[in-house]
């Protein structure tokens, strides 16, 4: 389904919004209620005596929802993994924040008002700040502050958000629904049967809150920022989710849905193909521990593309050596001597990472991000290498440089890290170097780059985005961001023939490489290895043994 046909929808029906996680789904609505405290009336407390009860009531609640958050903390680590166990850990320490609970005790004190009103007025002004702030990522912390203040107001009121149709005899939950909410936090998703999700559309949140983080760890379709689609669904409505495009549209025709969700072409008993023919990789895209192990579930011929930013966004901190040469040993062990490529922090764009006090620019997509940022922050450029090197003597370790512009940029990058391998007890003849194609410059001066790197990857996304100079998330110009182009099938094939020249493995990522159809066309231009979404893994396989064997256009 490509983003040119959308214009075909009328506009009523279509909506913007943030791509959280690829994929595509369609099915019917689930509206889920966010917030049940629209208005907290205040009301006088008439003597000392109603104001120790209030406070002792905000004692009782406290303590009542550290708990919560504590069986949470245990739930989410056991089912989800241990990164999304940690949000819950970090939001109780807003919830006993002892700043706030004093705010709110002296409200109580002076004002004689209720503990409702004092608590929501407290956290709405907390939220309201971070929410003002430059920096997208604390901009996204008010949420943690949002939802503890609804956790307590739930505790008081004895209320809690949930399905809208609660209660109904037919009410699905969530089961193969598709969830519409103003807002999801972390919590409310925990309430969910997570792996029977079709989609998540929301009003708010952004791409490093924690409900997208779980979005897409369980591999979900999701957009977020979608302004106004709560109010013009129902349970029940039908709706196409295209986590790609960031887009969502309402009671699309058979038309429309048939070409974005594409059918499996039938064949005989459900075959499903373990193994990738020779010559050919299927392999997985990875953000975290958690995702290795779904990724050797699946049994993907290895990771193509291990995001390392994602660990650090989870720690909301930097990472030591120690806790990432840990962290690196683990994908490496769960897939057991499989390829591994690591991506070196890319940072910038849509991804900030506050801690690393980044300068705010006008236009970070085209600002420091990429291998500028790494060869401009030397200390985090060189303690990332070194816990990566430091698995070279138990397996073959893959570096894989993003952004890079050109060969002389990539030249840097292996002075410097040529330079610790020299300080550092490596194995260097099992270090791999690796370029992300995805400037145009870069494709021009694609012959120079792989006579320096010992593979490459496509970075189908931001290619698309810088070639035709198009934000795919501006609805204005999103139909120019097209997949289909001619223009990216020649520097694609270009690419793929520099490779095939100097004898070195190319691979792509992004969206485009688990897109139904391009499997079949990727393999006539010479590209056979593709790093897809875990669940993706088997399809593209399929699709590949099916061209394979039997010759036909998928």
């Amino acid at each position: 389904m490509e983003i040119s046909l959308y214009p075909k929808v009328s506009l009523p029906n279509k909506f913007m919004g943030l791509a959280i996680n690829s994929g595509k789904s369609f099915g019917h609505v689930c509206l889920y209620a966010s917030n049940h405290h629209q208005a907290v009336v205040p009301h006088d407390l008439v003597n000392d005596t109603e104001v120790a009860e209030e406070i002792a009531r905000l004692d009782v609640a406290l303590k009542e929802c550290s708990q919560d958050l504590d069986r949470i903390v245990l739930e989410v680590s056991e089912h989800v993994g241990e990164a999304e166990g940690s949000i819950f850990t970090a939001q109780k320490h807003i919830l006993n924040d002892p700043a706030i609970i004093a705010a709110i005790t002296l409200g109580v004190r002076t004002e004689k008002k209720n503990l409702e009103y004092i608590l929501d007025r407290v956290f709405d002004g907390y939220e309201e700040k971070f929410a003002k702030l430059d920096n997208e990522y604390f901009r996204e912390r008010s949420t943690d502050i949002g939802e503890m203040r609804r956790r307590l107001l739930d505790k008081l009121y004895n209320t809690r958000p949930g399905f809208i149709c609660q209660g109904q005899h037919d009410c699905s939950r969530g089961k193969d629904r598709i969830i519409v909410a103003e807002e999801l936090t972390a919590e409310m998703m925990v309430h969910m049967k997570l792996e029977s999700l079709l989609g998540i559309v929301t009003e708010r949140g952004g791409i490093t809150s924690h409900a997208a983080i779980i979005a897409r760890s369980m591999g979900i379709p999701a957009v977020s920022g979608v302004r106004g689609v709560y109010s013009q669904v129902q349970c029940g409505t039908r709706i196409l989710v295209d986590g790609d495009a960031g887009m969502v549209l309402l009671n699309p025709d058979a038309e429309i849905v048939a070409a974005a969700i594409p059918k499996e072409p039938q064949i005989s008993e459900n075959i499903c193909y373990l193994e990738t023919p020779a010559g050919m990789e299927v392999l997985a895209n990875a953000s975290l521990v958690e995702d290795a192990h779904q990724a050797a579930f699946t049994h993907a011929d290895g990771i193509g593309l291990f995001r390392t930013e994602i660990l650090f966004m989870r720690a909301q901190r930097r990472l030591t050596l120690e806790e990432q040469s840990a962290m690196y040993r683990d994908v490496l062990s769960i897939m057991k001597h499989k390829p591994v490529t690591f991506r070196m922090l890319d940072v910038g764009g849509d991804k900030e990472l506050p801690f690393l006090r980044i300068e705010k620019e006008t236009n970070p997509y085209l600002g420091w991000r990429g291998a500028r940022f790494l060869l401009g922050s030397p200390d985090i450029f060189e303690t990332q290498i070194r816990a990566l090197l430091r698995q070279t003597n138990e397996h073959i370790v893959r570096i894989l440089f993003p952004m890079v512009i050109d060969s002389k940029q990539m030249q840097e990058l292996l002075a410097f890290v040529r330079a610790i391998m020299a300080t550092e007890n490596v194995r260097s003849e099992n270090v791999r170097i690796g370029a992300m194609f995805e400037v145009p410059s870069a494709c021009l001066d694609a012959d120079a780059i792989f006579k320096s790197i010992d593979f490459a990857s496509i970075g189908s996304n931001d290619l698309i985005q810088y070639i035709f100079a198009v934000d795919r998330n501006n609805d204005l110009v999103s139909q120019d961001y097209n997949p289909d182009h001619p223009i990216l099938w020649k520097v694609l094939q270009d690419l793929a023939n520099s490779a095939k020249q100097h004898k070195k493995p190319l691979s792509i990522c992004g969206e485009m490489a688990g897109r139904p159809d391009a499997a079949a066309k990727l393999c006539d231009i010479g590209i056979t290895s593709f790093s897809v979404s875990p669940r993706l893994v088997n399809r593209v396989r399929n699709e590949i043994s099916r061209y394979c064997s039997r010759g036909i256009t998928i």
